[in-house]
């Protein structure tokens, strides 16, 4: 299991009551889920029948915190996959480490595609300029920045069709622009940097296009939530808030 928010005392109490449920569904052989913030009882998760996709995950995690966005990640490859119908590009705004997008590169059998990837990140934290103190306190803490632009560099590559960039997002965007985004991937907990980004990206973006907001539906980002909802709002078109905490949009020009 894999629960955070709230203080160690009190999470502890919610681990052990949802220890109790997840033994009393297993004796009628119930199914449950219970990672990443995210309860789920008698579902079919049939994300874990599909082999390519579980190899994908396992082998590109670094520990259990990253298996137990299993539910996440299956949003992001079914998102990435379905993007392959259109004639375009892929982008990450927040890599990190780059889990999500090796994941999906494996997943897709990137070296064999002709679509290009952009990650792009300040492989240094938020940027002061497009985050709040708030964002600043709640994300900075959690993350690892010594070495993690090299070792990204050195994670993709294998492969030609990638492009790791360093920069602050949306400013990052005077210098390397992608093109025909078929698909987006938001994450740099900050409204005003994403919104900034889909701003700046949103011209690029291919009718059809499938965007993943992956902080859009979580608690602790509520000023990131209506940051979007205001934003695609403008746009005419509508988020569809998961379970995981993602967000999803289908990206209609037509609108």
């Amino acid at each position: 299991m894999s629960f955070y928010g709230l203080p160690r005392k009190d999470l502890s109490g919610v681990m052990s009551g949802l220890q109790s449920v997840e033994d009393i569904y297993e004796k009628t052989d119930l199914s449950t889920f219970m990672h990443d913030n995210l309860v789920a009882l008698m579902r079919n998760q049939h994300f874990f029948n599909d082999t390519p996709f579980t190899t994908a995950v396992i082998g590109n995690a670094e520990n259990d915190r990253d298996t137990a966005k299993i539910w996440r990640l299956h949003t992001c490859c079914w998102a990435a996959r379905t993007a392959l119908a259109l004639d375009g590009n892929f982008v990450e705004c927040g890599t990190y480490k780059g889990f999500y997008a090796s994941v999906i590169a494996q997943y897709l059998r990137f070296d064999t595609l002709q679509n290009k990837f952009y990650l792009f990140d300040t492989f240094e934290g938020l940027s002061p300029n497009w985050s709040s103190e708030k964002e600043r306190i709640q994300a900075d803490p959690g993350y690892e920045w010594d070495g993690t632009y090299d070792d990204v560099l050195n994670r993709f590559s294998i492969y030609s069709n990638f492009q790791v960039v360093k920069g602050v997002v949306p400013e990052v965007f005077d210098d390397v622009l992608p093109e025909r985004i078929a698909f987006l991937h938001l994450d740099l907990n900050a409204a005003a940097a994403e919104t900034a980004a889909a701003e700046r990206l949103l011209p690029q973006l291919l009718d059809g296009a499938i965007v993943v907001l992956d902080d859009f539906g979580r608690q602790e980002q509520n000023d990131l939530c209506y940051a979007h909802l205001e934003w695609w709002g403008q746009q005419g078109q509508t988020i569809l808030e998961l379970p995981t905490g993602q967000g999803l949009v289908v990206y209609r020009q037509s609108y």
